[in-house]
């Protein structure tokens, strides 16, 4: 077909990304490259393409090396996500009559702000020791009773 247009999308991730490398070092010590990276959907730079909306992609990123030694934690901010969201509605019709219409019409606007936090603590593991793997750090919070969100667990409480 002469002077057909083809489109085609690629899917991108998008979300908060960690990406670490760590390397011991002759001293025992830890030396750890971090690369944390949050993206978003960006509709404002949204491109319009044979009535598809196809967002744009928002990407803030870090990169820093430490050194720790064994146990020690460090933690990393700052990946900021500020946004304002305007939202417009009206009644149709009246809203477009002079004067009169600015009752029939409404603004809302949202503000979104957050920021990512990574706190590191490498460990050191020799699974070539004599007394075996040594015991890994424990998560400091209880676990979560699956029953208490997920109604698909039998005996589970059921929504009203």
């Amino acid at each position: 077909m002469a002077g057909a247009t083809t489109v085609s999308v690629q899917f991108k991730p998008f979300g908060v990304k960690l990406e670490f490398t760590g390397t011991i070092q002759s001293d025992n010590t830890i030396r750890l490259k971090v690369f944390p990276e949050v993206s978003s959907l960006d509709y404002t730079n949204a491109v319009t393409v044979s009535g598809f909306v196809l967002p744009a992609i928002a990407t803030r990123h870090a990169e820093t090396v430490v050194e720790l030694q064994d146990g020690q934690s460090f933690g990393i901010a700052g990946l900021l996500d500020q946004r304002a969201t305007a939202q417009f509605s009206k009644v149709p019709g009246i809203a477009d009559v002079p004067i009169l219409g600015q009752l029939f019409r409404s603004r809302s606007v949202s503000t979104l702000n957050s920021e990512l936090l990574v706190i590191v603590t490498p460990t050191i593991v020799d699974s070539a020791a004599p007394n075996g793997a040594p015991n890994l750090p424990q998560m400091p919070l209880a676990p979560i009773d699956q029953k208490q969100f997920d109604t698909s667990v039998p005996g589970a409480p059921r929504p009203k």
